[in-house]
């Protein structure tokens, strides 16, 4: 047996020097070899989408664009019974909910006779053959009733004709469509229907309808507003007359005279007079507030001369500047002449004098004071007395002067509200007849010349690539279910065995395959036993293997034909070889080599002590090999057969006659006869079906031989591989039969 330790070595460096282009290869081989479930998939789909996209019935889209809350031209102000602005996101949202509301779908389903249009109202279909059939027809009106299946129709005529308006209306809607641009005042309109004309013709309509209803609904609000007004106008010039009337019967009542607007002689005079002691005592408080302050300064014994009046006299000013005029020639001079010089003398006698006259003047200016608020006070005691004579001579007149000011008051409040109400009834009589819409088309529908459902090119190439996608995802879910085999590195990976040789499958033989193997010496076939063969006498160099058992988990692996092949193919070379058949339930050697049944064979030599070995076998005249079938004796045990000491002579016989035994058995996982056979023999060869052989079921036949300590497994066959899916498709990455189409021109198939 090959080095386990230093195959898994090969295997390790293998896959790390080149791990990325043995996972891209698997990839692409992976499709490559389901290429034929890739394409049909893909091209089921696209048909299917195909036939689904024909079917399909056309809609055409037509779209036009309105432009809201431009400014109208204004004649008057009128914006108290006109709409207001339509500027802003939320005044644009609730345009689109008028253009997209019942009342303006049904106008225009009106308007256009939309309910006389098959496409909205179409025609119900007539039974079909079949239907006169139906279980339905055959009942009684009355078991129909009674069952549910008859509704009774207690609808009147009008609720019918609401109903089939109300349908048409909802499917109106649904095929409209109305949008902002991007936060803009400018609204898009889309209309989808199976006419192209139709659909342009709709969607214009629905503009002109929205703003002709815009201008309508500022017609009616206007003549509402004119109406309301000319009604209260009337009321108010009522009012105005009755109160004007009101007035001048009380004045001529009371004898009341209007010198001023509103107001009697009397009265009058109290107001004057009464103005007039108002400012008197801001006055008196004035001079009081002066006066006091000179006072308070004088006490405390501080300077006048912050006082107001001090410091705004004109004389007072002149008088400081010139003192600071002659302190500063003064304090010049001192230096030069000294403090008793003559012109200092006298320049101090300047400086005091001035002072002197400032003194004088501060004390005329708080005297002065005195006196203005002394006139202040008997002024405001004068005007006090005035006010309360003339009091005393009005007190007869006050309350007929209330009274007639309370009627003035109400009268007058009438008139300015009529006339403010005649203004308001001028401003909306005049703009009767020149209301304009806030909104205005920008750009009016077009038939369309193209539909714009379906996009035929662009749903066949989603089902195109649709397809492709399910394909792909199909074939890796199927690769991800897939059981079998494929190649020795998997073989490496999962059982830690090695493989012996792949033996090819052959397609469309006209004869059979052993004959094959002779007919086509240098064939592929010849060449995986050749292989196979090396690989056996490789297998222990001490000591050469005589006899082989031939075995597989399962029924249909290939491992009776290789039996035969190696067989015959070592036969050829001028071994002496001889093909035992130990698959007692179910034999196939005699018949492979066209055998008679009643041949004897294995069972007749262990059963039949008389017989020898020499009158069991069978010669093959084509390689001089040498075939003991399995006889044709009945009710054998093959556990107690095989378990014998005859059997393990037979073998040992065998082995001394013979250059090579080879014993084809019964699959491990069906019967225990191989398990058994296992003990007899140099070595055992498991053989594998290529891609089709579960891995779970590999390893419990595998781990039934190693169970029973038998350590003369040599290997595994990978048995009918197709050669150019192998070689292709990249699984001869160990270099078994790597690109078959390279080493095609080496074999004579």
């Amino acid at each position: 047996m090959y080095d386990s330790k230093e195959t898994s070595v090969m295997s390790a460096e293998l896959q790390q020097n080149d791990n990325t282009e043995i996972s891209l290869s698997n990839i692409f081989n992976t499709l490559w070899l389901k290429k034929r479930l890739l394409i049909s998939v893909t091209v089921f789909i696209s048909v299917l989408g195909y036939l689904y996209v024909s079917q399909l019935v056309p809609r055409y889209t037509a779209t036009s664009q309105l432009l809201v809350g431009i400014n109208a031209a204004k004649v008057v102000d009128i914006q108290e019974v006109m709409t207001g602005s339509l500027n802003g996101d939320s005044a644009v949202i609730g345009e689109m909910e008028v253009i997209k509301s019942r009342e303006l779908a049904r106008k225009i389903i009106s308007h256009l006779h939309l309910d006389q249009s098959e496409q909205f109202n179409p025609k119900p279909k007539e039974p079909g053959f079949f239907a006169q059939f139906s279980v339905k027809n055959l009942l009684p009106d009355t078991w129909k009733e009674a069952m549910g299946l008859v509704k009774i129709d207690n609808t009147t005529d009008e609720e019918k004709e609401e109903s089939k308006l109300t349908n048409l209306t909802d499917r109106f809607l649904l095929k409209l469509t109305v949008s902002q641009v991007k936060k803009s005042q400018v609204i898009n309109l889309t209309y989808e229907s199976e006419d192209p004309k139709l659909a342009a013709k709709i969607i214009n309509d629905v503009a002109e309808q929205y703003i002709v209803g815009q201008m309508q609904a500022k017609f009616d609000a206007t003549k509402k507003a004119t109406d309301w007004l000319n009604d209260q106008l009337g009321e108010l010039k009522q009012k105005v007359e009755s109160s004007e009337r009101s007035v001048e019967n009380y004045r001529k009542t009371h004898a009341l005279q209007e010198v001023s607007k509103g107001m009697g002689v009397t009265q009058q005079q109290l107001s004057e007079i009464n103005s007039q002691l108002i400012s008197s005592r801001a006055l008196r408080a004035e001079a009081e507030a002066k006066y006091q302050q000179v006072e308070s300064i004088t006490r405390s014994g501080r300077d006048i001369d912050s006082v107001s009046d001090v410091l705004n006299s004109a004389l007072i000013s002149s008088l400081r500047g010139q003192e600071s005029e002659v302190q500063r020639k003064y304090s010049e001079m001192l230096v030069e002449y000294g403090a008793r010089h003559p012109r200092m003398i006298q320049m101090q006698a300047e400086l005091e004098d001035i002072k002197a006259k400032i003194s004088l003047e501060v004390k005329k200016i708080a005297s002065g004071l005195r006196h203005n608020l002394d006139v202040a006070i008997a002024r405001e005691g004068s005007l006090s007395g005035s006010l309360r004579q003339m009091e005393s001579k009005t007190s007869g007149n006050s309350q007929a002067e209330v009274e007639l000011h309370a009627l003035e008051r109400e009268a007058t409040a009438n008139k300015v509200l009529f006339e403010t109400f005649l203004g308001r009834f001028k401003e909306t009589a005049s703009t009767q007849g020149i209301e304009q819409a806030d909104a205005r088309v920008i750009s009016f529908a077009e038939t369309p010349q193209g539909a714009s459902f379906p996009k035929k090119s662009l749903m066949l190439t989603v089902s195109v690539i649709g397809g492709l996608f399910f394909g792909v995802f199909l074939v890796f879910v199927l690769e991800m279910l897939n059981p079998g085999v494929r190649n020795p590195e998997q073989i490496e990976a999962l059982f830690n065995m090695a493989t012996l040789s792949i033996v090819p499958s052959l397609k469309d033989l006209k004869i059979e395959i052993h004959e094959y193997l002779l007919a086509k010496p240098q064939s592929a076939l010849a060449e995986a036993l050749n292989t196979l063969r090396i690989s056996l006498s490789l297998l222990n160099p001490d000591a050469e293997v005589k006899s082989i058992l031939i075995s597989s988990a399962v029924p249909s692996e290939g491992k009776s034909t290789l039996s035969a092949l190696l067989a015959r193919h070592t036969a050829t070379s001028g071994k002496k070889v001889v093909l035992v058949d130990t698959d007692l339930r179910r034999p196939t050697i005699g018949k492979t080599f066209g055998l008679e049944k009643n041949t004897l064979g294995l069972t007749d030599l262990l059963l039949d002590h008389t017989l020898q070995l020499k009158d069991v076998l069978v010669n093959d005249p084509a390689t001089g090999l040498k075939i003991l079938t399995r006889g044709h004796s009945a009710f054998i045990n093959p556990i107690d057969l095989f378990s014998s000491h005859r059997m393990k002579a037979l073998v040992d016989e065998l082995r001394e006659q013979f250059d090579l035994v080879i014993l084809d058995s019964a699959p491990l996982m069906a019967v225990p006869d191989s398990r058994i056979l296992a003990g007899l023999v140099d070595k055992t060869l498991f053989v594998i079906k290529w891609d089709s052989t579960p891995k779970k079921v590999i390893t419990s036949a595998l781990h039934l031989l190693k169970s029973d300590g038998h350590n003369n497994l040599a290997g595994i066959v990978l048995q009918k591989v197709d050669l150019e899916q192998y070689g292709r498709y990249g699984y001869g990455g160990s270099g078994y039969y790597y690109s078959y189409g390279r080493y095609k021109q080496y074999y004579t198939s």
